[in-house]
């Protein structure tokens, strides 16, 4: 007689433990297949974001040393800190017997000035000129001829020049300058007003600005190089300074700042020097930037 039930078909215990093993063998093959790949995928974006980063450093720091205004760098003690005083543009003055002792025209330095003209514009910076900008000549970065040091005659203070850019007064022409400063001033050098500075460059100078380095190589707290700008002129560096900072990069584990002054009796400028590591999850890059200044005093 047989059973109202029919028999039941189904998995074994032993085959169900056999299945189960060799799914797993094979998943275990699939990752060992897509585990190369993938983690290649993810270093080379380690690898991308830090030589972006490392792009990022050099474009900035070497374009604000380019136009920075002669013998303005400054460090730090600890050498993580680089302030420097950005320009706008850099005209050549009339000096002493330029335009034949034309009566405010002229610039000689060591004698009292209300206004003076220069031979080109300040063909960097769009009209009109801004009021918040100063005027240098002849800083040599060391006491008392140090334009951090506006007091001592080598910048003007800030807000206190006007600019009349292609002035209508003889003999001046198209292209010229006519800087009017708010009241007498004497701008400084060595052995002025006997002695005239061979070169007549007066800068038109924006403001300081600052890269400050916050090395880091603890993780997850990663390192920072930042920009600073938009502060006034101090006569000790501030580190941090007081204004708007901007990240330039990130992962930075190491940094190192220098500056090579500008060698005696030569044209050229100041030189700065930076080494900086990047470092992400075991991915390492090491930029290592000179940043020369363009004008020479």
């Amino acid at each position: 007689m047989s059973s109202r039930y029919p028999q039941a078909a189904g998995f074994t215990l032993i085959e169900l433990v056999v299945a189960i093993v060799i799914s797993a063998i094979v998943a275990s093959f699939m990752v060992l297949f897509l585990d190369t790949p993938i983690e290649s995928y993810f270093a080379q974006t380690r690898r991308s974001d830090l030589v972006d980063s490392a792009h990022r450093i050099s474009d900035a720091v070497t374009a604000d040393a380019r136009s920075a205004l002669p013998n303005s760098m400054r460090l730090n003690a600890a050498g993580t800190a680089l302030e420097l005083l950005a320009t706008a543009g850099v005209a050549r003055y009339y000096g002493k017997g330029d335009k034949n002792s034309a009566a405010g025209e002229e610039l000689t330095v060591g004698a009292a000035a209300s206004s003076f003209g220069t031979l080109d514009s300040f063909t960097t910076q769009t009209l009109p000129y801004r009021a918040q900008y100063y005027i240098s000549v002849g800083n040599l970065g060391t006491p008392p001829y140090d334009a951090y040091r506006i007091a001592n005659g080598v910048m003007t203070s800030l807000g206190t020049i006007t600019v009349d850019p292609n002035p209508s007064t003889p003999p001046y022409v198209a292209g010229e300058n006519l800087l009017n400063l708010s009241g007498s001033m004497t701008f400084k050098a060595p052995g002025a007003p006997a002695t005239q500075p061979s070169v007549h460059n007066a800068y038109l100078v924006s403001g300081p600005v600052s890269y400050v380095c916050k090395p880091n190589a603890a993780k997850p707290a990663a390192g920072t190089l930042m920009r600073y700008s938009g502060y006034g002129v101090t006569n000790a560096q501030a580190v941090p300074p007081a204004g708007t900072g901007g990240l330039i990069a990130h992962d930075v584990s190491a940094c190192t700042i220098a500056i090579v002054p500008a060698p005696a009796g030569y044209a050229y400028g100041e030189l700065a020097i930076l080494r900086v590591t990047l470092s992400s999850n075991g991915e390492s890059l090491q930029v290592f930037l000179e940043a020369p200044t363009e004008y020479g005093q």
